[in-house]
């Protein structure tokens, strides 16, 4: 009977570097170009969608100004319109003497956007009449600003000379609309008079802070969701992998492959398509977003933002990037745990 080897005699199993493995997933993935596309689309969307939500964040604290003012000019629209009606076809008169503010400018662009047809302005030589492209912007006299008008705007400067009566002479309506946040002017009492930029009330403020909470919660929401769909995505894709390769991982471990090889293959494939599609994901998540601003608020705002807020956009792309690489690392531990504790001849025996 021979006599059984010492622990001296018995050689060392081959440990495996780490160059091999990724010599072995780099084929594999040639091999399987198919699934590990869609796997790395599922990560792609997934931090896509994380990146636009930060780049919106951004690009939406750099254009809090330009919110503000937009949310500005629709209120002051929505109390105009409320009182005279669709401004399409309407006349409309402007007493000012001095110059217009970026919201007043604003409140002439959309009521020309929206149909004005002429704009009676009562102003000094010096003052710049409102510019639009559709709407026909006269100079009158005092006595000519309210003929058929159905408002009569006021900038709150300086009060006619002439006095509201001649102001209203041959008006349409009697509604004088004040842009700014002035003391009501002594009018005839059948002048109705409507405060654009009232400023809000308490109850306002507190439904307008309701509404930021409840939208941060429903992102806070959604993104989670996202992140886990991904999560699960990526376990799915390599499930399959794992149960496409059974004869393989067999075959290797037959001819010496250790179990920590085996794992560390699959960790590594995992790894890399969450590269990938990290990658990809935050370059189309933050092109995307732009768009959408500039579209929204327009080319060069959109972009002033944007170059403003670019220190905060490099943190977040790396932080979406490591959370990619993170979410793949993870949602492949289970996949490479089975791979590893696969016993060879049962692997070998597979039909699948």
């Amino acid at each position: 009977m021979a006599a059984s080897p010492t622990s001296s005699e018995i050689p060392r199993q081959i440990t495996l570097p780490i160059g091999v493995a990724f010599e072995v997933v780099m084929q594999g993935i040639r091999i399987r170009f198919g699934r590990s596309v869609v796997t790395v689309t599922g990560v792609l969307f997934g931090i896509a969608f994380l990146m636009s939500i930060f780049t919106g964040i951004v690009l939406k604290n750099g254009l809090s100004s330009e919110e503000q003012l937009r949310i500005e000019v629709n209120r002051m629209l929505s109390f105009l319109i409320a009182e005279t009606g669709q401004p399409k076809g309407h006349v409309m008169g402007l007493i000012v003497d001095g110059s217009l503010t970026p919201a007043e400018e604003k409140v002439f662009a959309e009521l020309d956007a929206q149909g004005l047809d002429k704009l009676q302005v009562v102003a000094p030589a010096t003052v710049v009449l409102p510019v639009l492209s559709s709407t026909q912007v006269q100079r009158v006299a005092l006595d000519g600003v309210g003929t058929g008008a159905s408002a009569i705007l006021w900038t709150g400067e300086k009060e006619p000379a002439g006095g509201w009566t001649t102001a209203f002479k041959g008006s349409r309506q009697a509604v004088l609309a004040l842009t700014r946040n002035v003391s009501a002017p002594q009018v005839a009492p059948d002048v109705h008079v409507v405060f654009l930029a009232s400023a809000l009330s308490d109850e306002q403020k507190a439904k307008e802070q309701a509404a930021t909470k409840r939208e941060n919660f429903r992102n806070g929401w959604i993104i989670t969701i996202s992140l886990l769909v991904t999560v699960i995505g990526i376990s799915n894709a390599m499930l399959m992998s794992v149960t496409e390769r059974f004869r393989e991982i067999g075959t290797m471990k037959c001819l010496g492959a250790l179990s920590a090889f085996v794992r560390r293959m699959f960790l590594i494939e995992s790894a890399l398509m969450g590269l990938v599609g990290g990658l990809l994901g935050c370059v189309v998540g933050f092109v995307f977003s732009v768009l959408v601003y500039m579209i929204s608020y327009g080319f060069e705002p959109a972009l002033h933002a944007t170059l403003a807020g670019l220190g905060s956009l490099i943190l977040f792309a790396l932080a979406s990037l490591v959370c990619s690489l993170v979410l793949s690392t993870l949602a492949a531990l289970y996949p490479a745990s089975v791979a590893s504790e696969m016993v060879p001849a049962t692997a070998l025996r597979s039909s699948i």
